[in-house]
């Protein structure tokens, strides 16, 4: 039987037969997989803790003829400050939910390992300072926010955020309003020929910009670069907290329209942090 290493966020555990798990990992060599902990429920398995939900884990896989089975995992990084912090937590399991969603098995990119694993690293970092200061909630809010656009943007579900949907000519800033059904911003002159729209700001659409990756073909050590500096640029951030929710739940629903699927994990997002629908 042949082997294989990868290292992998853990984006989903499921119980399978009596003591085993079905695990789910977007891997940096292989994208997303599923596979096999045999096992890893007992006690004194050689696998357990080393396979909780986003862990960062270098891991050692079987091919199979159905499905492949873990071997073995080592953790590289736990994200430990995550876990001791419920809002956090539910940050992450939003993040994870959603790539989860988004990606289908067998799918490759390795930017998306790298959304996963720079953006639980900046959440794991507010963990001391989000019982500080209201800001970090802003961060926090801020940080999921971005990886909504980017995981968005990497998998080709992107909003149109400088051209009206209906026309095509370039937004003003004036009365626009965004159409989960058309996919983007619509202008003043084309309101009223959709409906369901909601009403989106001057603010709410240079935050939405701001971390949009555009038409540009970032390769993976452009998009570290990027997603860096993005990170950087929240560090930095004053921005409304009313802009962020207001951003966060239009991202929400269009995400949810785009998937055909309820995301049960913006839910706890919602009533573990600021964002609220109003």
């Amino acid at each position: 039987m042949s082997t294989y290493k990868t290292e992998g966020i853990i984006i989903k555990r499921e119980n399978f037969g009596e003591a085993s798990l079905m695990m789910g990992a977007y891997t940096k060599e292989y994208g997303k997989i599923r596979a096999v902990a045999r096992s890893a429920r007992k006690k004194k398995g050689k696998l357990k803790g080393h396979l909780e939900l986003f862990l960062d884990t270098e891991m050692m896989l079987i091919h199979g003829r159905n499905i492949d089975t873990i071997a073995g995992s080592i953790t590289a990084e736990n994200f430990s400050q995550i876990r001791s912090n419920l809002k956090l937590s539910s940050a992450a399991y939003l993040m994870i939910e959603l790539a989860d969603k988004f990606i289908t098995e067998g799918y490759r990119d390795e930017r998306i390992f790298w959304l996963l694993k720079k953006t639980l690293g900046f959440l794991d970092g507010l963990a001391v300072p989000i019982a500080e200061t209201g800001h970090c909630f802003v961060s926090m809010a801020t940080a999921v926010l971005l990886f909504q656009i980017h995981l968005l943007n990497l998998t080709g579900f992107s909003p149109e955020l400088n051209r009206c949907v209906v026309c095509g000519k370039t937004i003003k800033p004036r009365k626009n309003y965004f159409s989960v059904l058309k996919g983007g911003i619509v202008g003043e002159e084309c309101f009223n020929k959709e409906r369901n729209m909601r009403l989106i700001s001057v603010e709410m659409i240079k935050l939405l910009r701001l971390f949009q990756l555009g038409k540009n073909n970032f390769d993976v050590r452009a998009y570290q670069n990027k997603i860096n500096h993005d990170f950087q640029i929240i560090k930095k951030l004053r921005v409304d907290k009313e802009v962020v929710e207001k951003c966060a739940f239009l991202m929400n629903e269009f995400i949810e329209f785009s998937i055909e699927e309820k995301v049960r994990g913006i839910e706890f997002f919602r009533e573990m942090s600021i964002i609220k629908e109003e």
